[in-house]
């Protein structure tokens, strides 16, 4: 919630402020730029080196065998499991691994249709062509997320399976979803890549569906530059999960090898390491983004031609961005270009894009051709703004001032 003090700080800030837009010759709202958006990464300290020099002092570097194993890799599963609330975790070498495994587990392959959101990472279509199935595109809604009433439409009993993304820390509308595919006995994934510890309606994101999915790169929650992970409460998809990624072995499960094709997508101990240490952090980085994103909501709520984008669940946002459109997509490149000039670094994510413009994925030529105009309406006309974990209150009150200043001015 924001305190009188922090409002008063922002007032104050924008009073004194040029008035004049930097791209005019007016003084940008700030010279510095602002921290970026690494939530885990700016947060990395001794606990993560200590983790770190355990393993690299065991010499115990993979995670079945070697000198010395620690079970890094397995402690990690256990204590992810826990914080999700499945049954079951597997961890991989990154998140695009975790979508391949756990669409594989799912059963889906070659013609397959899975239904994917149309606006999301290239990744969440370009999975499911690599397994030889064919992406069907929902259109989103105003919460950045699938809309379930063109799930309703687009969906049939011949589906393989519904992939609902978690974007931008904001959950889906998820009772909305399963009203749709349960009764069709549809599995749905939910990939939660940029959603570690988002809630729905009091639940943890990727223990709703069938089995879920998460991304530790570089600019997610927690992170170990890379890696990612699979949870379900389902023991089949687990198992063909983990067959899939550690080339069709199961060396903990009861039937060790297995005649089917695996691949290699086995994450290592160091990077457990980190993501261990990463995970004791969760709560503290989670609290610190809503907060910033809570402070920067509430300023902006009633700005003329700003519509912020919604949620199904604010109490379980992440908090990981904050998105607003504008009524053209005109209107958000001037915007764009003005607030970077103003020092403050926002974007059209993914290209003002849906995915199945974007070069890789056109490539495929999809048939027939998909089409969610309402969702290339609504991402051209949107502005991206990637929140930090260490946002201080003269950061959180220059981004309130930058745009409330270009948005009276563009």
């Amino acid at each position: 919630m924001t305190t009188k003090s922090e409002s008063k700080l922002s007032l104050v800030t924008c009073a004194d402020k040029d008035a004049r837009l930097a791209l005019d010759g007016g003084e940008p709202v700030r010279t510095e730029p602002l921290p970026g958006p690494y939530p885990g990464a700016l947060l990395m300290g001794e606990e993560e080196e200590r983790e770190v020099l355990e393993v690299l002092r065991s010499k115990g570097l993979f995670r079945y065998y070697g000198p010395e194993v620690l079970g890094k890799c397995k402690e990690l599963e256990r204590r992810l499991a826990a914080r999700v609330g499945t049954k079951h975790a597997l961890v991989v070498n990154s998140g695009t691994s975790a979508l391949k495994c756990a669409l594989f587990a799912l059963g889906v392959g070659p013609g397959d249709e899975v239904l994917v959101p149309a606006y999301s990472y290239v990744a969440t279509a370009d999975v499911v062509l690599s397994l030889g199935a064919r992406p069907v595109f929902v259109e989103i809604d105003q919460t950045m997320t699938l809309c379930p009433r063109d799930l309703a439409k687009k969906l049939h009993a011949g589906v393989k399976a519904v992939c609902v993304v978690h974007l931008f820390g904001v959950p889906a509308d998820m009772d909305a979803i399963l009203a749709v595919t349960r009764p069709l006995g549809v599995p749905v994934l939910e990939d939660c890549a940029q959603s570690l510890g988002a809630q729905y309606r009091g639940r943890t994101v990727g223990q709703i569906g069938d089995v879920g999915i998460y991304s530790f790169q570089l600019n997610k929650i927690i992170t170990a530059g890379e890696g990612g992970a699979v949870v379900t409460s389902t023991p089949k998809v687990h198992e063909r999960a983990v067959r899939l990624h550690d080339h069709g072995n199961d060396r903990e499960g009861d039937a060790p090898t297995a005649d089917m094709i695996g691949e290699g997508f086995r994450l290592g101990e160091l990077s457990a390491a980190v993501l261990l240490a990463q995970l004791g952090r969760l709560d503290e980085i989670l609290g610190r983004l809503r907060g910033a994103k809570r402070q920067i909501v509430g300023e902006l709520a009633g700005v003329p031609g700003l519509e912020l984008s919604k949620a199904p669940d604010p109490e379980g946002d992440a908090g990981v961005a904050v998105t607003f459109a504008v009524e053209s997509a005109e209107r958000a490149a001037r915007m764009i270009k003005a607030l970077n000039a103003e020092g403050i670094r926002v974007l059209s994510q993914y290209g003002g894009k849906p995915i199945y413009q974007q070069p890789a994925i056109r490539a495929a030529r999809l048939e027939p051709e998909p089409l969610c105009p309402r969702t290339q309406d609504l991402v051209a006309r949107t502005v991206f703004l990637g929140l930090s974990s260490t946002y201080t209150k003269r950061d959180v009150a220059d981004v309130v001032c930058g745009i409330k200043k270009v948005a009276r001015a563009v």
